[in-house]
Parts: structure tokens; sequence; C-alpha cells
């Protein structure tokens, strides 16, 4: 009997489309944002008819919001099979899907795949398509792009209203750029209102961190930009507020810190960090609250808040102790807005008197699964310390990675049950391909040449790892035959302090830090350095958060009124989730021993694409 493989393949995506519209029950349309798959005759070639049954499915799994199986249809596809007036559709799609997994590389191939067989793109497909391609473009990293196609967007835009719905997203965009990339645009950006966009959005970094500029900063602006869409069409709400928050400043914190017992040395290090930030604002002329401190481990902090309310105090910097940061969290309220120095248990408390703010290696990990996924990877090989500090951090990555839709290929951790060596070729199953080695040679009755291979179904190493074990991974994938594989660590890999020789067995390795560790140049940072040389190894970090504590506790007020804003901080760009500090860490890869900021297409196997799509 001879089988129609061609008519097969039509039958079984037939069924799966049967299957689909039978599991979906009452599918919701929404036409704005999910394609609809126009009706159409079965078509008399097979295989063309299995891309269409593939494009109808991916359109049901998208209704259904079910990205990651709609998107795997999609890519599926083989565009020369299908004809040129679905396209569109199959764009849409992949767009659509790979956007909301975050996934910008995808999004851009699929993009640039079903875009190029178009006989031609009208005004309404061009608008939504610069749309796709800011999206995609933020996503991985290329901002002065995402910019441009966002802006190109609002031109191409119909009417008013859509106008201002595409400069509310480019406003929106602008603030995921940082100060210095801002600083950047302005000097390289060609295209004149979209410079305008740009210095305004500096005006409003600069009141995040300067309050008492903004006004003058404001005028400055109109004055340059008098005919601006900002000033007409679509001007930012957040600006008036600014200047309002701008005219009521912070006069008093006051500091919960502990004065002896296990946390005292690390509470010294934040009072002189808090200290060395107050000395450097009252030097530049800036406006510099007065500071009082109290000690948290000989009082309650009822007697604390108590004596702090009366003596004028505004904003609570403290306290340290996660056990006190508990406490708090539990009550309905506080006498006085609180920004405490660590985390509690409850990821949702509801004390809305308190901000949380530390140095949590869980959001790290996480931060880089989302690198990771963002890069086009899919599985992960886990590698972390054999102690709580370890497993906290493998359970955080494993719950965002899995949560981003990632595979976990193998996790392992080395300490004193485990080897690295031993715990790295268990990861790569090295022992495997020993085990079949040694079944050959039974076999054969000789030795045959032989030489271990790793496994070749991962796409990357997660690694958490302190500086001297981590110059250890590289040396050791190369003799395992691994040098290929990507390695994504947390900062945990880097002292802070750039030793070429030390650090070049991390060539290679990719890592998110502090920008006080990463940039040059910052006085304080300086400062701190040749004040307290011994401690910045140690405690180099920790003197970054003393300084952003002191400016988020001035700018509580603006987390309050705009929960949205961004600060950029020694320890990140910093913003809030749920009243819980979140840090936006920078990305470097060692090179020659040294970090170096890390390419945004560092990992990505077709880096063109982004040359092919930006625009003129």
């Amino acid at each position: 009997m001879t089988l129609n493989f061609s008519a097969c393949r039509t039958g079984f995506a037939c069924l799966l489309l049967l299957l689909l519209v039978g599991c979906s029950g009452s599918v919701k349309q929404d036409t704005a944002t999910r394609p609809i798959t126009p009706e159409r005759a079965a078509h008399p070639n097979p295989e063309v008819e299995a891309q269409f049954v593939r494009l109808d499915a991916a359109g049901i799994l998208t209704q259904q919001q079910r990205h990651l199986e709609s998107l795997d249809l999609v890519l599926s596809l083989q565009p020369q099979s299908l004809p040129v007036e679905y396209h569109w559709q199959a764009l849409n799609l992949g767009a659509i899907n790979s956007l909301a997994l975050d996934d910008g590389w995808t999004a851009l191939r699929l993009i640039e795949t079903f875009s190029q067989r178009l006989p031609h793109i009208d005004r309404t497909q061009q608008f939504v398509l610069s749309g796709y391609r800011a999206d995609a473009l933020l996503l991985t990293g290329f901002y002065s792009s995402a910019l441009r196609h966002r802006h190109h967007q609002a031109l191409l835009a119909q009417d008013d209203k859509s106008r201002a719905d595409v400069y509310e997203r480019l406003w929106n965009n602008l603030n995921q750029v940082s100060s210095d990339e801002l600083r950047h645009l302005q000097q390289t950006e060609r295209q004149p209102l979209l410079r305008g966009w740009i210095e305004l959005a500096l005006v409003r970094q600069t009141a995040i961190t300067n309050p008492e500029q903004i006004s003058n900063q404001l005028q400055a602006w109109a004055t340059r930009w008098p005919q601006h869409p900002a000033r007409q069409q679509y001007t930012p709400e957040e600006i008036d507020l600014l200047v309002k928050l701008s005219e009521d400043r912070i006069q008093h914190l006051a500091v919960f810190l502990p004065e002896s017992g296990p946390l005292a040395e690390a509470a010294y290090v934040i009072r002189d960090a808090l200290l060395a930030k107050h000395l450097s604002t009252v030097q530049k002329g800036q406006h510099a609250p007065r500071i009082s401190f109290y000690d948290s481990q000989a009082n309650s902090l009822d007697e604390l808040y108590s004596r702090a309310k009366s003596q004028g105090v505004e904003v609570v910097i403290g306290p340290l102790a996660k056990a006190q940061v508990d406490l708090l969290e539990r009550r309905r309220s506080l006498p006085l807005p609180t920004l405490a120095l660590n985390y509690g248990n409850d990821e949702d408390f509801q004390n809305k008197d308190m901000f949380q703010f530390g140095l949590s290696a869980e959001n790290e990990a996480a931060q880089v699964a989302l690198k990771a996924w963002q890069s086009g990877f899919r599985r992960a090989l886990v590698l972390t310390p054999e102690n709580s500090w370890g497993s906290r951090v493998e359970a955080s990555f494993i719950k965002n990675w899995k949560e981003l839709g990632g595979e976990i290929s193998h996790s392992r951790q080395y300490g004193a049950s485990l080897s690295l060596d031993a715990s790295l070729r268990q990861l790569l199953e090295v022992q495997l391909s020993q085990e079949r080695h040694q079944r050959l040679t039974r076999l054969l009755g000789q030795r045959p040449h032989f030489a271990p291979r790793p496994r070749e179904d991962s796409d990357f190493l997660f690694l958490h790892a302190d500086p001297a074990t981590a110059r250890q991974i590289k040396p050791a994938l190369s003799f395992l035959a691994a040098s290929s594989l990507p390695v994504l660590a947390t900062s945990a890999v880097y002292s802070g302090t750039v030793n070429p020789g030390l650090d070049r067995d991390m060539n290679g390795i990719a890592f998110c830090d502090i920008p006080w560790y990463l940039e040059s140049g910052d006085p304080l940072q300086q400062e701190v350095r040749q004040t307290w040389p011994e401690n910045i190894t140690r405690y180099g970090r920790l003197y970054a958060m003393g300084a952003d504590a002191y400016l988020l506790a001035q700018r509580l007020p603006l987390l309050e009124v705009l929960p949205q804003s961004r600060i950029d901080g020694a320890t990140g760009r910093l913003s809030q989730q749920g009243r819980r500090i979140e840090r936006e860490l920078q990305w470097a890869q060692f090179n020659s021993g040294k970090p170096q900021p890390l390419a945004a297409n560092a990992f990505e196997q077709q880096p063109q694409l982004v040359d092919q799509i930006l625009p003129d």
C-alpha cells in the first residue's frame, strides 16, 4: 500500500485544528489586538493546505493567549509554500506571539521573513509594522532604533487620537532609557522632533534626581521647541506633577540602624555611604535634608518612631534586620513613611506606608532569566553553590525561567558533597559518553580512540558563584569540550575591582552588575574607594545601596504619585513593583580579563537583522 504523506500531514493538521476549535469553548474576539482568520476554501495542493491549517490553528491559539504554542506553529510555516496574500496574517501572528513572550529576536526574524515577500504595504500596515519593530527593538536593547520606529509610527498615524496614543507609548519607551543613553541619543539623533522628545525625557530624569532644576530646564526646553507635539498634541501629565513635587521637599530624614549585634558592621557601611552622599549633595549646592541616626538594636521600633516623629522627621530609612522588616510589613500602617533596607517574606504586603529596598540575588537571577530568554535561549543548565544562598538563587532562576516558557535541561549544586568538576561533568552528562565508550570497548574487545563529548541539548549555563569559583568555569568547560556554551551569571562572579591577571579565565562570561562597578567616573564612587579601600571588595555594593537609599527616601512622594517612575541609581535603574524597589542592572562581559559592555546582539545568530530594519 502506498501512503500519501502530504495528505497525511494535511489530515493531521486538520485534526489539530478541529481539536483546538473543540477545546476553545467561547473564544473572545478582539479585532483591535488579535488577527482574525479569513474564510477560505480548501486548497487543492496538500502542502499549501497544510500551511493554511497551521496558520488557522495559530490564530485560534493566539485568541486563547496560548502564545508559545501559537508561535511554534508560525515558526513551522514554510513561506515559499504559503501564498503571499497570507504573509501579512503570518507576520501579525508571529509578531503578536513573540512580543507577548518578550522574544524580540524571534519577532524581528519573523517580521523580516514575511514582510520581504509582500507585494505592497499600505499606510495602515506600515503603522502596525513600525509598532512591532519598535517593541521588538526595545526588547533586544537597540533603544535608538526602537525610538526612531516609534516616532515613525506616530508620523504614520491617520488621526489625532492614534497619534496621541503613539506619542504616549513613545514617552513611556523613553522612560525605559537611562540618562546616559538619553544624553548619547541627544547628541546623535538627526530627526529634530524626536530629538525634542529625547531632550524632554532628559528634563524628566533631571527632575527626578535634582527637582530644583526642573522649572528652569522646562522653560529652556519650551524656548527651543515652541511647536513641538509635546506642547500641542500630547503633553505628558507627569511633567506638571514633577513641577509640583519639586516645590515640596523632604527636610528631615531618620535612619534606623543597629549600632551593635551581627548587622552592626554592615550598618556602619550604610551609615558611611549615607553621610558621604549627603556631603556630596551639600558640596554640589543641592537640597540636602537633615539626617538623624537612631539605634535599632537598643530600642524598640515603636520607641524609635515616637522619638523621630516628635523631632520633626518626615521619612524613615531602615530598619535593616529582616525580622524587623517582617514585623513592620504585617502592620496596617506606620507613623511615618518608611524605606526599609531589606525585603520581608510577604511579597504582597499591604502596608501602604512602607517601601522595601535591598540587594537581592534572587532579583538578579530573574534578570538573568529574562536576558537569556530575550537572547533567544530556551534550554538552560543551572549551576549554584550548595548552601542556602545558592538554593534561593537557584529556585528564583528556575521559577522565572519556567514562567517565561524556558526548559531546565539539568541543575546541579557544587560544594561539600559534590566538587565543582563533578558538578560540571554531571551537568554536561560527560559520564554518559564515557559509559558508551566502555560498552563499545567491551563489545569490540579493544579500546577505540575516545574523546568525551558533552550534551548538546542546552543553550546556555546559568552561573551563580563567587569570583574564585567562576574563574574555574571557562577552563573546565574547555577541557570538557564545551567551550562554546554561553555562560550568563549574577554579579557574584565579579569582585568589583578590575583585575585582568586573575579574571582573564572568565573571558566570555556575561554577567549583570551595578552601575558603580561597570561605569567609571562617578565622583562619589571614587571618593568611597579612596576613603574605605579595605572595604570595597566585601562591601562595595552596600556602599552603593546606602547612596541610593539617601536618594530614594527623598523620592517616596514621587513613587506614590508616579509609581511607574524610574530613577538612575548607583545600584541600577530603580523602580517599584508592589512597593518593593527593583533594580535593573547593567550587563557586561569579560574581555581580556576586564568587564566590557555587553553588545546588544552578543548572543544573536543573525546580527545583520538589526541593520536591515534601521529606518533612514
